[in-house]
């Protein structure tokens, strides 16, 4: 199947920006490895490229002979702000396999699972089909035509619980398994080591909303034909006990709206459909119309309505244009935003300029989630502006009933250990803590080979030897905005220029290279005038005047080096004055 024109742009310019930094040496990356058939090797070859040693951007290579199938590709968001929308993985591995790579298999539709799958693609020469459950391939599509590629560019091959599937010599079968998400599987591979399981995210949900329990009876079975290995997640192995059913939260939710007299607004993760779906039954048990705030929320909702995992009565939503002018006890909003994303409609909400609604006094809300690490100072300062207007705030914190995670906690993972028997472990999805952590769990249960492995640590596993570390592949994370890769260089000289700021010299020469004109220099951000921020410069410009006057004429006559020159005597007068090294951009001109 060959791709349409936005397509192979998109591979082109994609490849060009990391294909660069592989062949920088002050990038700190290595070459790719070299290709072949597993380097000859006939044991299975585990290659986590993201998610490992980290929250999110998940991403995981299985390698054998000639074939490799990615299990995800995922992003992950940034904590600081510069310019950055996304990170995904760097695929240098990929590339240098990509003639091997048979298939994508998706376990769900979390952007931490599927976001950096149209990066992904556009690396690749070939065609490549995806696999994954229904819902999660049609957020998928949304992500593939906001990056160029046409409705049948992909392969897209949606998955079933309990089939089989080939991806070159491997075999696979989902399993299903409760989520915060609709339509999540766990995967169980046959392999030339054995049958892996990999659960994905999960939780073991006795009563969820749509009914459809985490499938303990197949992975028994195969917990009884006999797995090799068990990748698990291990997300919230620091949290005891067992996770929250998402039911009891809908109840939770639905006392609050019905005791309310005033507006309320639910802040929740977008994609939950399950949550969407108990809130639309209790804006119908309590006469409320619905309304969906956000784009985020609004896009899920489609997704979730095309493939049948969710309907709302005709009558029941209402535009968000038509919010002004609803009463206040009339109306359930559903609002997206809980991370404190700018421009997000509840970030909106809390400053009060959201141009289509503003809550007044009285008005509940409810974070119907957790904080994700990182983002703990903008959430709290969102809470505190809702509480400045008088709002009646409630989350997870104040009413523990209003948010379930959607990941096992300790009895549910050592739940998953005992069906599954494995005879090897590897913890995945988590932090180092929670990687060290989960692996001890696996060992108390009874786990004798676990391993711990962080990103690009290859782990090899053979149909009867024990795991091993084997090699180390490349990793890292490629930032984005706007659909496009950000070098590495230029988040560099971001980061520098929030730290230290600026500093342009603007300088005339004349034919012979002499100065024509007494040079300039301003600055952004380096100091302010109190600090004395003329005087400041006035010395970096009589040091650059110095130091041309100083330069042999070869040098003068070369703009590269003038600007070197410039450059390296207005930063060394700066730093010496103000103990900074701004970045010094040279404006030069020759008259």
């Amino acid at each position: 199947m060959l791709r349409g024109r936005a397509g192979r742009r998109r591979r082109s310019n994609a490849t060009g920006v990391l294909l660069s930094s592989l062949n920088d040496p002050q990038s700190g990356m290595s070459p790719p490895p070299p290709r072949g058939p597993s380097n000859g090797r006939s044991s299975l070859r585990i290659v986590p490229l993201g998610g490992l040693g980290e929250i999110g951007m998940n991403c995981m290579a299985l390698e054998q002979g000639d074939d490799v199938v990615l299990v995800d590709c995922g992003v992950t968001f940034p904590t600081t702000d510069l310019g950055i929308d996304t990170y995904h993985p760097r695929f240098d591995y990929v590339i240098g396999h990509k003639d091997r790579v048979r298939a994508v298999v998706l376990t769900h539709g979390h952007e931490d699972h599927i976001g950096g799958l149209p990066y992904l693609l556009a690396h690749l020469d070939e065609d490549v089909p995806v696999y994954g459950p229904a819902h999660a391939l049609e957020l998928v599509k949304g992500r593939l035509a906001e990056h160029g590629y046409g409705d049948d560019e992909v392969e897209l091959i949606p998955v079933a619980p309990r089939k089989t599937y080939e991806a070159g010599s491997f075999s696979f079968e989902p399993i299903r398994v409760t989520h915060s998400i609709v339509d999540a599987v766990a995967l169980a591979f046959r392999t030339s080591a054995g049958i892996v399981v990999h659960t994905g995210d999960f939780k073991l949900d006795p009563t969820p909303p749509d009914g459809e329990l985490t499938d303990e009876e197949r992975l028994a079975e195969l917990g009884d034909e006999g797995v090799s290995l068990l990748l698990s997640d291990s997300t919230n192995v620091d949290s005891p006990g067992r996770s929250t059913s998402e039911l009891s939260v809908g109840h939770a939710l639905e006392e609050i709206v019905t005791r309310a007299k005033t507006r309320v607004i639910i802040g929740m993760f977008a994609s939950n459909v399950q949550r969407l779906s108990m809130l639309a039954k209790v804006a119908v048990a309590t006469r409320r119309r619905l309304c969906l705030l956000g784009r985020s929320v609004q896009t899920h909702v489609r997704a979730a309505e095309i493939v049948g995992r969710l309907r709302f009565p005709s009558d029941l939503l209402v535009p968000p244009e038509h919010l002004g002018s609803m009463p206040r006890d009339r109306v359930l909003i559903i609002a997206s935003g809980t991370q404190a994303e700018r421009m997000s409609a509840l970030v909106r909400l809390a400053a009060g300029t959201h141009p289509l609604l503003r809550l007044d006094p009285g008005d509940v809300v409810v974070l119907s989630s957790r904080i994700i690490p990182g983002n703990d100072r903008p959430v709290f300062e969102m809470m505190g502006d809702f509480l400045r207007m008088g709002i009646d705030l409630k989350t997870g914190l104040t009413d523990r009933g209003v948010h379930a995670s959607g990941h096992a906690h300790r009895e549910e993972q050592t739940r998953m250990i005992e069906l599954c028997r494995p005879r090897s472990f590897v913890p995945v999805h988590g932090t180092l803590h929670h990687l060290v952590r989960h692996a001890a769990l696996a060992r108390e249960v009874g786990v004798s080979d676990v391993l711990v492995a962080e990103n690009g640590e290859v782990v090899e596993l053979g149909a009867r030897a024990a795991l091993a570390k084997a090699a180390r592949v490349t990793v890292g994370k490629v930032a984005t905005y706007a659909g496009d890769e950000l070098p590495d260089e230029v988040i560099r000289e971001r980061a520098q220029l929030g730290r230290s700021g600026v500093a342009m010299v603007s300088l005339v020469l004349d034919r012979r290279g002499s100065v024509a004109a007494p040079p300039r220099v301003v600055q952004r951000g380096v100091v302010d005038q109190e600090e004395g921020a003329s005087e400041v410069m006035r010395a970096a410009a009589l040091a650059v005047s110095r130091a041309i006057t100083e330069t042999d004429g070869r040098t003068r006559s070369s703009d590269e080096g003038v600007t070197e020159v410039v450059r390296l005597a207005a930063r060394r007068v700066i730093e010496a004055k103000t103990g900074r090294r701004p970045i010094v951009v040279v404006a030069l001109s020759r008259v």
